[in-house]
């Protein structure tokens, strides 16, 4: 298999891109609320509402807080949650991601108003870059019921995109 130079050509410049620096994370395109700590507050997003809080611990910011899925949002036979992830992010005005982090459930009954506890740690790098905030992200796969892997599932993902 033979591949073209236009493509070697594109191949390199997104490696370069890369480690030169200029491809970073971002969540410009999420939900974002400024940081505050100790501040109860909900931040919707399409299929998920999360109520959460900023806390500072000794080396690091925990973001803790319950998840809910948004039954009015997916498919009403939905009623198993076979893989979730939840992703926190702290960001710049600009969107830059400057900390992450990330909780992975096991499979659970999809019951309507149930919470989903999560707790993880941001540690940023710097805190001087200007106005700092919040957002979440999310891969979720809904079922009909625990049974149904073979089925294809409800996908729901939201997050950080290279940028």
């Amino acid at each position: 298999m033979k591949i073209s130079k236009p493509v070697i050509y594109v191949g390199l410049l997104i490696l370069t891109m890369i480690m030169s620096g200029c491809v970073h994370l971002g969540v410009s395109h999420l939900q974002r609320q400024s940081w505050r700590l100790e501040t109860p507050r909900t931040m919707q997003m399409e299929f998920m509402n999360f109520d959460y809080e900023i806390v500072p611990r000794k080396e690091n910011f925990g973001v803790r807080g319950m998840a809910y899925v948004k039954k009015s949002n997916v498919p009403m036979w939905a009623g198993w949650i076979g893989e979730l992830w939840i992703q926190g992010y702290l960001s710049d005005m600009d969107g830059n991601v400057l900390a992450q982090g990330l909780q992975v459930f096991s499979p659970e009954k999809l019951e309507d108003g149930k919470g989903i506890p999560f707790d993880f740690a941001l540690k940023p790098d710097q805190l001087d870059s200007g106005p700092l905030y919040v957002s979440f992200g999310y891969r979720m796969a809904l079922y009909k019921n625990r049974e149904s892997g073979n089925e294809p599932p409800f996908m729901a993902i939201e997050r950080a995109v290279l940028q």
